[in-house]
């Protein structure tokens, strides 16, 4: 289980670095949304669910029970899909108007409605496509290993609790101690936004490599 788990983990951060716009969001809607913590708690709950659905289906269809090649072909495909991010970022020029429109999205749902939160953390989730992928590679480890039904729920909510951590992180900071929270998450969120580029290169060659690896070892 312990083994599981490590591995579970380094898929959840897989996850969690491949949306970093999602503590974006969550840390403007703490600075600016009038009811900054039912709001940022709301867009958590909203890319939670579309988490938990996913999951649900994914174990109760036993897709991997049989083992066999197919976990190894996810990884490589996990691989294939972070090399590719990181590459585009690699070749993607960068611009004042990109950058606009990208503050200008977010802010424009920090401020929104309490509804409208939860229905901006399902989509930013099923945006970030490549998160929720990477999850299915956690899901994938859980599903063919030898473990109880009670286990299996176990290592998926700590899978989950930890891809999740860059949408509630700035919430808890935020609710420990608001007068440094706002200051903190506000020069944060300045430098996500000014080293998006680089942070897509670092995570989508880095967790390339380490998922191509994973899987071809086996296939080969």
């Amino acid at each position: 289980m312990g083994s599981l788990l490590v591995q579970v983990a380094i898929y959840g951060l897989a996850a969690a670095f491949a949306a970093p716009i999602a503590i974006v969001v969550t840390s403007l809607i703490l600075g600016k949304s009038a009811r900054p913590v039912p709001g940022a708690w709301t867009f958590v709950a909203g890319a939670a669910f579309l988490d938990l659905v996913f999951a649900a289906v994914i174990l109760a269809a036993d897709l991997f029970e049989e083992g066999g090649d197919a976990g190894a072909i996810v990884d490589v495909g996990l691989g294939v899909l972070f090399v590719a991010m990181g590459l585009l970022a690699v070749f993607q020029a960068e611009s004042p108007e990109k950058d606009a429109a990208r503050r200008a999205r977010a802010e424009q749902i920090a401020t929104a409605k309490l509804a409208t939160l939860f229905a901006a953390g399902f989509i930013v989730q099923v945006i970030n496509f490549d998160a929720i992928a990477v999850f299915g590679g956690a899901l994938k480890d859980i599903g063919e290993a030898d473990i109880t039904r009670g286990e299996e729920v176990f290592a998926t909510l700590f899978g989950l609790a930890i891809m999740l951590s860059v949408y509630y992180v700035p919430v808890l900071i935020y609710m420990i101690d608001r007068n440094r929270a706002v200051p903190l998450l506000a020069r944060m969120t300045e430098w996500i936004m000014a080293n998006g580029r680089m942070l897509e290169i670092v995570v989508g060659l880095g967790f390339g490599a380490y998922f191509l690896a994973k899987g071809l070892a086996v296939l080969l």
